[in-house]
């Protein structure tokens, strides 16, 4: 069967998605105090961008399946910028329009939309320029300080999603820590908030935000599941219209492949380090 040229552009969209989002849950996963606070920005990019293309797809496929597979033009797509937040409200009508309701659970207080909310934050050149911005003395920021404000997040986390014993797993490493040095070291290393810390508050804030990592991941994920649920339906009605001049040539790839990744089981994604 002959591939068109639509057919490759929404291929390789889907590459680009998945590997932005597999590269910010690893990110995230490793990143840390210390010289693995970059990491977050790491996370935080790949992730604003991932997640926005995926957006962006269902926009696509959405005009498509109700245009004769005709795409949409080019300020269809432009308009909504990179406001994560637009771009899931968008999405969420056109599931209502269609039936569809993988996004009913992901209500304005979930985890996952907390996170989506801060990206779409970051996303912003207040957001992903602020240092820069700081540095120069720009007044338009979106947010304080991304680094701060996931420290909230992962905070907010610890009290909210972590469990009893991975909040005394935190506990304990600081006291193995206190056990382990004593007085006899002391430590430059600051907090996301660039509060510096002694050894012991060091080592706990190090082990709540693994966890708080963990937990972010795995909210993450079911969101990409769901939304690669969006797509799959979106290719069935696409698939479905028939274009004339289209006949006996795939312009649809199937989208749900490239986000296979995202599986649903909690434990196996909670002990993954690396993605896909």
């Amino acid at each position: 069967m002959p591939f068109s040229a639509t057919w490759y552009l929404l291929e390789q969209e889907g590459l680009l998605a998945q590997a932005c989002l597999c590269n910010g849950l690893t990110a995230l996963r490793r990143a840390n105090l210390g010289d693995k606070k970059g990491l977050f920005y790491s996370a935080f990019f790949e992730l604003s961008i991932g997640f926005e293309r995926v957006l962006k797809l269902v926009l696509i496929l959405d005009h498509m399946a109700r245009n004769q597979l005709v795409t949409p033009d080019s300020k269809a797509v432009e308009n909504y910028s990179h406001k994560l937040r637009s771009l899931f409200d968008t999405t969420k009508a056109i599931c209502a329009t269609r039936g569809i309701t993988v996004l009913d659970a992901f209500q304005p207080n979930s985890l996952p939309i907390i996170i989506l909310g801060f990206l779409d934050d970051f996303a912003h050149p207040g957001g992903r320029y602020s240092n820069i911005n700081k540095l120069t003395g720009q007044k338009h920021q979106a947010m304080a300080d991304p680094i701060v404000r996931w420290g909230e997040i992962a905070s907010q986390i610890m009290q909210t999603h972590a469990t009893p014993r991975e909040r005394e797993r935190a506990q304990f490493n600081g006291r193995m820590a206190s056990i382990a040095f004593g007085d006899a070291a002391t430590s430059l290393i600051t907090d996301l908030n660039q509060q510096q810390m002694d050894v012991v508050p060091l080592h706990v804030r190090a082990s709540e935000l693994v966890t708080a990592s963990n937990h972010a991941i795995y909210a993450l994920v079911t969101l990409i599941a769901a939304l690669r649920d969006v797509l799959d339906s979106l290719c069935d009605c696409a698939w479905s219209a028939n274009l004339p001049d289209t006949a006996g040539m795939a312009v649809v790839p199937d989208m749900k492949d490239f986000f296979l990744f995202a599986w649903g089981d909690r434990k196996y994604v909670m002990r993954k380090r690396r993605w896909p």
